[in-house]
């Protein structure tokens, strides 16, 4: 007996543009146990890159604007966060590789930037 059908599943998730970021990173990143605020301030700087880059602002240029001095403010205000735990959530992000960190800088990691699709293959192994 085979557990798993063979037709793909479609979930579809219809609701702001925030909303539909914050599902999809709940469910990219599950398997690094973020916190509830870990995900927030991650829901955030993903919103605020997509910003960015939809008018038109490249790299290197979208990360010098998303951890400028501003936006940090901005996403601890609208979170109701300390500049403090602001960083101190940026640190915890860096080790689990959601944000990169080169002399002083930080930067998303890309391969977190929501897509309109997500696929998972689910294999069952038989240990025996």
């Amino acid at each position: 007996m085979n557990l798993l059908k063979k037709e793909p599943l479609i979930i579809k998730i219809r609701a702001n543009e925030t909303e539909v970021i914050s599902t999809f990173l709940r469910v990219f990143l599950a398997n690094e146990r973020l916190t509830d605020k870990q995900l927030e301030v991650t829901t955030a700087l993903v919103t605020e890159y997509a910003e960015y880059v939809t008018n038109g602002v490249v790299e290197p240029y979208a990360s010098t604007l998303l951890f400028a001095t501003d936006t940090r403010k901005k996403i601890c205000k609208n979170l109701s966060i300390s500049a403090a735990h602001l960083n101190n959530t940026f640190n915890a992000l860096t080790e689990k590789n959601i944000l990169a960190r080169e002399d002083k800088r930080y930067a998303i990691n890309p391969s977190i930037l929501p897509s309109v699709r997500l696929t998972f293959e689910f294999t069952v192994v038989n240990a025996k």
